[in-house]
């Protein structure tokens, strides 16, 4: 840091050395290189003559009032001669006293034992969730494709910050344990199924009528079927007799008339109706059914119950879904289409809690997690149209959420794999090891505006795996998660060790904000 004058106050300028040069005028002479490289060395020039020379990225400027040190902006050239000095802890907490509150650390300033003060507004990262949590009121939801985050319930220290320090109760559902709600979901999982293929009707076209007729049924909406009443609610579809309720139903001509015009078809449907496994057939349905009942399962909860909860009085909950399951029950159907379509009722769900809440005046101060979220917002355009409706639900999401208390984090690998309009929107971003080569440093310079004194640190970090012991994990951010990141100037550390020294580093501040 630097202190400097500045419209008649003082004024203190911190910021990053990105490059120090040496340089010796004198031993760049003609005559005096051919003398060193002869000798070796000319004792009254060489090291005495040497001069070093820095290059100093200032990140932040704080100017002192009579309230204290107020962020402010390098609006003058400070004088020659003006020393530039090391920050300490001390400075740092003098500086930023009116914070300390709200100040968070994730790792030391890139080069320095000094630690960088973060903070985490309302609105791989396990220290970032624990920064959010001192939120009491906030709400955050992990989409967690290897199970990573769902071992935090089991972990003893972290699982005893959450649950006294901060109050966070921790829930983790598998995937399969989301349960699907309305007719439409499962007329579309119905068909996904290739049930209407065991009956002989193939086209797409005849497989929506034949969805509609029974839903028909379902809803009670066609009286005429002698002997076949239903209940109205999807969570029973999976009962034998409802079941025998439909295919009565398909066997009618009543029925058959609305899917095909042709006599010859009708004929063929019941004909396959007829030589079908009945039990076979139960077997397809009651699979597709199972993912809309609940009753009597205890780890099952409804997706619009488990985003409502949001709202009705569950806050601050910690809630994980684990995307890696490996137990998939036998009496459900699970693929990935079915995967993708109970992510993207998630997703939609919640992005509608949040604008009913906003109505209301109200904002839902929820984050969502996605790990790994290329693999659901790749760059490139997917064939699977299941996917790509999680995609575009996603995009919208995270366009119009914001201003509901919708926030969205995303952890990739890489830049380029994830999709561009999604990387437009994010307001803080957290880059670590790895992008310092060919397309993924275009998408790194074009995100910081082409700072080359910033790419260049960057350049330097240190990959974690080459060291032989305690790794080092280096990070250069950009945006609002620092006191010191006003002025939009990158800012660089090195990440705590994790768990220990991150607790340690933040004791006081783990408690409830």
């Amino acid at each position: 840091m630097f202190n400097f004058t500045q419209e008649a106050s003082d004024h203190y300028a911190l910021g990053q050395i990105t490059e120090i040069r040496l340089r010796n005028v004198w031993s760049e002479d003609p005559t005096m290189r051919g003398l060193i490289r002869q000798k070796g060395r000319v004792d009254p020039i060489t090291e005495r003559q040497d001069t070093h020379n820095a290059t100093m990225l200032v990140s932040s400027v704080f100017g002192k009032t009579a309230n204290g040190f107020e962020p402010s902006m390098l609006g003058t050239v400070p004088a020659t001669g003006t020393s530039i000095k090391l920050v300490n802890e001390q400075i740092m907490h003098d500086l930023l006293a009116d914070y300390n509150d709200e100040i968070f650390y994730l790792g030391n300033a890139y080069g320095s034992n000094v630690h960088l003060p973060m903070w985490f507004k309302h609105f791989g990262f396990e220290e970032l969730m624990l920064g959010y949590s001192r939120h009491k009121e906030m709400t955050m939801f992990v989409l967690d494709p290897q199970g990573e985050f769902a071992k935090l319930k089991t972990d003893t220290q972290i699982g005893e910050i959450l649950a006294k320090k901060l109050s966070k109760e921790v829930k983790v559902y598998d995937l399969h344990n989301l349960v699907l709600t309305g007719n439409p979901l499962f007329r579309k999982v119905l068909t996904l199924s290739r049930f209407f293929d065991r009956l002989g009707i193939f086209l797409d076209e005849n497989q929506a009528r034949a969805a509609d007729q029974i839903e028909s049924v379902l809803s009670g909406k066609r009286p005429g079927l002698s002997g076949i009443t239903v209940p109205t609610k999807p969570w029973d579809y999976h009962k034998r007799e409802i079941f025998n309720a439909v295919q009565s139903a398909l066997q009618s001509e009543e029925v058959l008339q609305h899917i095909y015009t042709t006599k010859e078809l009708r004929e063929r449907v019941k004909s396959a109706l007829s030589v079908a496994n009945t039990d076979d057939l139960y077997d397809r349905w009651e699979k597709v059914a199972n993912l809309f009942a609940y009753e009597g399962r205890r780890e099952y909860v409804k997706i619009k119950d488990l985003t409502e909860s949001v709202t009705a009085g569950a806050k601050g909950q910690i809630i994980i879904i684990n995307l890696s399951e490996t137990d998939i029950p036998s009496n459900i159907l699970w693929n990935d289409d079915i995967r993708m379509i109970v992510i993207n009722e998630f997703i939609r769900s919640l992005t509608s809690e949040a604008q009913s809440t906003f109505k209301q005046g109200k904002a839902l101060n929820t984050l969502v997690v996605l790990d790994e979220a290329h693999r659901l917002a790749p760059r490139e355009k997917q064939e699977n149209p299941e996917f790509e409706l999680v995609k575009s639900t996603l995009k919208d999401a995270v366009r119009t959420t914001r201003k509901y208390g919708l926030g969205w984090m995303f952890v990739s690998q890489t830049l380029s794999s994830l999709d561009r309009e999604i990387i437009n929107q994010i307001r803080v971003y957290i880059f670590g090891f790895g992008l310092a080569y060919g397309i993924e440093l275009q998408a790194l310079r074009d995100i910081i505006g082409g700072n080359e004194e910033a790419i260049r640190l960057y350049q330097l970090f240190k990959d974690p795996q080459s060291t032989p012991r305690q790794k080092e994990y280096s990070f250069m951010t950009i945006g609002p998660i620092s006191p010191l990141s006003f002025s939009g100037i990158p800012l660089f550390f090195q990440a705590l060790q994790y768990p220990d020294k991150f607790v340690e580093a933040n004791d006081s501040g783990l408690k409830q904000g």
